[in-house]
């Protein structure tokens, strides 16, 4: 569908073509000599003077050549009428003036139907054609026949006295001139016209034909087939059947056939016109123009009722798909939130379990410890051994739940990118090994075989030693947890170009196909039996799949199926020119004695935690003072100078590091050894510590094995001072 600006556009173009240089020359000369070849047929049909006819077809020609091709083709319509009137047997003169007027005719019609709303040349529309007849043909026409006879007045070759019946005939030839010949070639050459496939072409063709047999039937007499003058409106079904299928164009087309067929037997004394050759020409040219003004009317009509059609219907097309996409999208939206309704039911579900799980993990170790001092407290000296025996259960369980909340401050760091590496480069093997030591406990306990295979070659990377044991040994921890006593575990190493490879292989319980795609979740676990003999809070995995994904590697489980055990596999990139790291020895124990005692400072504001941290402490053969409060503790410090401050971080009034900071800047205090005791352990934590001036930070509960590690290697660097 062509819009009023694109045909405007279409005839810009058209008209610019022919607008400059030898082309535009070639124009004027065509269009004169076009429209001097119908000036001379219309003369020809001059009878009731030798210049005025009623039958003038070269004013539709001027008017469609002005129409499509702009008014710079005006020398050539004012060429071709002079020179057909001049050889007329018309003064030089009058044949300018009859000129002139000819061309003021074609120039007026023009810019009548350009004016208001856009003129679409293929007249494809009811207001294009109303305007063609009344404005161009009505109007326009008036000025060529009043020119064109006042000419011939003053001349003197016409009688002032035979103006009104010349101005008549004049008019009606112009007028039928631009209602049959201008829409026939606007309608056809137009560029805005609608393109036609093949079988409306032919139909076109077709009802051409029958109309061309109509007509020679209807306008001749002496066939003697039709009688009486009524049936010349025989052509006004052929001329309504092409105005509605066809347009204008096959509207155009048929008035023109009925037109040249009906002159043509009219001149020869056929048809229902037949008189004088004069006065049969103007009723014909009457009968014409009802012809003509109706096909054009109507076919502008239907036109555009089927421009307004295809519009709605690109209307509703194009309403239909913003529909379908709407609807589109509103599905779309829709499963996405069913999905994340789903996802926050699991979610939800996922989280009930949790805390279901968190607590029964918490009840067990505080059960246990709980019945243990229940022991004691009922008189371990009726039970010789119970004690020992009681207090091995509680250092368990503290280790237990330490554990646990340990890995619950994990994944919570992880979770928010908390978490920064301390990369340096590292043999992975050694990292392996280390891991294997510390699982060790764990796989001993329940009885399992554990083989490790490794290569010789040292596989270097770069990433932070402590977290990649962390990892192993957490893989460990599970294949040890979820195996059956007596179990076997494979642990191997192996390398394949630039990618370190570790696998932990048990023969446990194994994994159902529809956790492995869900097994690193968040609380994702396979074991949802009420015993939960196995314990943990499905975090463990989480934990080492960000451990693993931070050092740009990758975590895989695999398993055939419940009963048949699993494999964890850990891909790690190496580090192809870095020397592997030496793994570092344990440090050397130091021993204690008697001349050699540490003198320790322990600052806790829990008098009950500083108490029992400071009977152990003198149990090991330490020197032990006591202080409650930051304040306290510099003036214990500032009295008598100990070696080792073992620090709480959350003190009442000044905190634990500021205590540090002032500590450090007491006399003799420079050199003591400082000791973080804190619930905090973030990274973030232990940097402040440091910026403090603080060498360790330890979390709560403390692992006594670390803390009696530092303690002598305190004692062993002589770093004690008997004298002080």
């Amino acid at each position: 569908m062509i819009s009023p600006r694109d045909e405007t556009v279409a005839a810009t173009r058209l008209r610019d073509r022919w607008s400059n240089g030898p082309a535009y020359w070639a124009l004027l000369l065509a269009v004169a000599c076009v429209y001097f070849g119908a000036a001379k047929l219309g003369l020809s049909m001059a009878f009731l003077a030798e210049q005025v006819s009623p039958v003038w077809p070269a004013t539709g020609i001027a008017l469609a050549a002005v129409l499509l091709l702009g008014t710079r083709v005006w020398p050539g319509i004012a060429l071709g009428a002079l020179v057909a009137n001049a050889t007329a047997s018309e003064p030089l003169v009058v044949a300018a003036g009859v000129a002139a007027g000819n061309t003021a005719e074609a120039l007026l019609g023009a810019w009548l139907v350009g004016r208001g709303h856009p003129f679409r040349p293929s007249l494809e529309g009811l207001r294009d054609a109303l305007k063609l007849v009344l404005l161009a043909a009505g109007v326009a026409t008036a000025v060529s026949a009043t020119v064109g006879v006042s000419s011939l007045c003053l001349g003197g070759l016409e009688p002032w006295t035979r103006f009104g019946s010349l101005w008549g005939v004049w008019w009606l030839g112009d007028a039928m001139g631009a209602l049959v010949m201008a829409p026939l070639l606007l309608a056809w050459l137009a560029p805005d016209r609608t393109p036609w496939d093949r079988q409306r072409a032919a139909e076109l063709s077709l009802l051409v034909v029958a109309l061309a047999v109509v007509c020679a039937l209807t306008f001749n007499r002496q066939a003697g087939l039709l009688i009486g003058p009524t049936f010349e409106y025989t052509v006004f079904p052929f001329l309504i059947w092409a105005s509605v299928r066809t347009g204008p164009r096959g509207a155009a087309l048929v008035t023109f056939t009925t037109s040249a067929v009906a002159i043509v037997s009219t001149l020869a004394g056929y048809g229902p016109f037949a008189a004088a050759p004069h006065e049969g020409l103007v009723l014909l040219q009457t009968y014409m123009g009802v012809v003509a003004m109706t096909g054009l009317v109507l076919a502008g009509a239907v036109a555009e009722r089927d421009r307004a059609e295809r519009e709605r219907a690109a209307a509703s097309r194009s309403s239909e798909r913003r529909l379908l996409d709407e609807v589109e999208l509103r599905e779309a939206a829709q499963r996405q939130l069913r999905e994340r309704a789903e996802q926050l039911s699991d979610a939800h579900q996922r989280k009930d379990e949790f805390l279901a799980m968190l607590g029964h993990e918490l009840r067990n170790p505080l059960g246990a410890v709980s019945n243990a001092l229940q022991v004691l407290r009922a008189g371990s000296a009726t039970a010789p051994g119970s004690g020992t025996r009681m207090l091995d259960v509680i250092q368990r369980q503290v280790r237990h739940l330490t554990r646990l909340v340990e890995d619950l401050l994990e994944v919570s760091r992880i979770t928010r990118g908390e978490i920064s590496l301390r990369e340096e480069a590292l043999d992975l093997r050694a990292v392996v090994v280390r891991a294997v030591e510390t699982a060790q406990p764990w796989i001993d306990d329940r009885r399992h075989q554990l083989v490790l295979e490794r290569p010789p070659q040292p596989l270097t990377l770069r990433g932070d030693p402590m977290r990649l044991e962390q990892v192993f040994a957490n893989l460990l921890h599970n294949a040890a947890k979820y195996t059956e006593p007596g179990g076997h575990i494979a642990v191997t190493v192996d390398v394949d170009g630039t990618t370190a490879i570790v696998g932990v292989r048990d023969d446990g319980i194994g994994m159902a196909p529809e956790l492995l795609p869900r097994v690193f979740e968040l609380f994702t676990q396979g074991d949802r039996s009420l015993d939960r003999s196995r314990g943990g809070l499905g975090i463990g995995l989480t934990l080492v799949q960000r451990i693993v994904q931070l050092h740009g590697g990758t975590i895989e489980a695999r398993s055939d199926g419940l009963g048949r055990g699993s494999e964890l596999v850990v891909r790690l990139p190496l580090l192809a020119a870095v020397a592997p790291a030496a793994v570092p020895s344990p440090p050397a124990e130091a021993e204690k004695t008697g001349g050699d005692r540490l003198r320790l400072l322990i600052v806790e504001d829990q008098a009950d935690a500083a108490e029992g941290l400071a009977e152990l402490m003198r149990m090991q053969g330490y020197a032990v003072e006591i202080a409650l409060d930051g304040a306290a503790a510099l003036a214990a410090a500032a009295d008598r100078v100990p070696d080792v401050v073992l620090l709480d971080l959350g003190l009442p009034g000044l905190d634990g590091y500021e205590v540090a900071r002032r500590l450090r800047e007491l006399p003799g205090l420079r050199g003591s050894l400082l000791i973080a005791l804190s619930g905090y352990g973030r990274e973030e934590d232990r940097w402040r510590s440091r910026e403090a001036g603080i060498d360790h930070h330890l979390v709560k509960p403390l692992d006594f094995a670390e803390l009696d590690r530092l303690l002598s290697e305190a004692g062993a660097s002589g770093l004690y001072h008997p004298n002080r």
